[in-house]
């Protein structure tokens, strides 16, 4: 099975081509990104709770703080869920782990953004036992804070053929979410991870007055939403390698052997592209001939072999000058180091 994620992560699947410049073409491209934490392989299954909630005593002093802070009493709830979703949804759509949600239990803490004290190890065996996981992911703490700013904007537009002086405003609202997390290795009786990350998404709207550019932005509920979903999303990336989708150009102009083989490029015919590529790499015109390296770059990073695609953009770069070759010498250095850090990461 991770023979074939990593097969998968070699030869990434070409998607759409975006746009045609003069003398290139961009195409989008699906690449495994390494986590930025490195979980012990054993664990393969988790649960995921919600821990965020406060308890029966802490319900008076949460309800006091929206209050005085202006959020709505039940936002960081809805957020929290939101969160519990993202989370689980990114982490099934990842090669690493198998995610589940229980809906059968409700676990509850400070209701802050303190963290609560950590869960009795055997109950986080008995946890894992019941819903068949090698560890437990808490959200311990979930705080959402909200910021509006206004811009002024003037312009000019025609109207019955004269120019008209407009006035509009702009609101940005910034959200950040604080959400705290834990990691309970059951086998080991270990906390892999306890951290607090911060995230920010924002919305804009317009309109004549400040206050009709604020009634323009999304309805609070769905703010939270969004943002909560975001944050769970960012914390799966965090531990667990995500697919992410980059851009990648290639020369398909400057002679009629790149144009044919840009269509076969086009249609992920990397063999047949390169086999032509080879053959212009030898031209006379050194700009043609540093085209054709390049282009055979990423043939070779289309089929996996991130080391000699280095060596083709170096060329590339090293002995015709080739500007945009040298950018992505240092991206393909990029995804060589990542490379291992995946092998490592998905390993049985």
């Amino acid at each position: 099975m991770i023979k074939n994620v990593l097969y998968k992560v070699s030869i990434p699947l070409v998607s759409a081509l975006l746009l045609i410049s003069c003398k290139t073409s961009y195409m989008t491209v699906d690449v495994l990104k390494p986590a930025h934490i490195d979980v012990p392989n054993e664990i393969k299954t988790v649960a995921v709770l919600n821990r965020s909630l406060p308890d029966k005593g802490e319900k008076a002093g949460n309800i006091i703080e929206g209050l005085l802070t202006g959020e709505g009493i039940f936002n960081d709830r809805l957020g929290s869920e939101k969160c519990i979703y993202g989370i689980v949804d990114l982490l099934n759509n990842s090669p690493r782990f198998k995610a589940v949600r229980p809906t059968d239990i409700d676990i509850r803490g400070t209701g802050t953004g303190a963290f609560p004290a950590p869960l009795e190890w055997q109950y986080v065996s008995e946890l894992c036992d019941r819903y068949h996981v090698d560890a437990l992911i808490t959200l311990e703490t979930f705080d959402s804070d909200s910021y509006i700013d206004f811009d002024r904007h003037e312009y000019t537009r025609e109207e019955d053929g004269r120019k008209v002086r407009v006035i509009e405003f702009e609101a940005e609202l910034d959200m950040d979410i604080q959400s705290g997390w834990r990691i309970y290795n059951a086998s080991r009786q270990s906390i892999i991870d306890e951290n607090v990350y911060v995230d920010r998404i924002s919305w804009d709207a317009r309109g004549p007055t400040k206050e009709a550019a604020r009634r323009n932005l999304p309805p609070k509920s769905r703010i939270i939403e969004d943002a909560g979903y975001y944050a769970g999303q960012q914390y799966a990336a965090r531990i667990s390698p995500i697919w992410i989708r980059v851009t990648r150009d290639f020369y398909s102009k400057g002679n009629e052997q790149l144009e044919t083989a840009a269509r076969y490029a086009k249609q992920g015919r990397w063999t047949e592209a390169a086999a032509i590529w080879e053959d212009v790499a030898n031209s006379s015109d050194p700009d043609i001939a540093g085209y054709a390296c390049y282009n055979i770059a990423l043939a070779n990073e289309m089929n996996g072999d991130l080391e000699t695609a280095i060596s083709w953009a170096e060329k590339s770069y090293t002995n015709y000058g080739n500007k945009r070759a040298r950018r992505y010498i240092e991206v393909l250095k990029t995804r060589l180091y990542d490379q291992g850090r995946l092998d490592k990461q998905l390993q049985d």
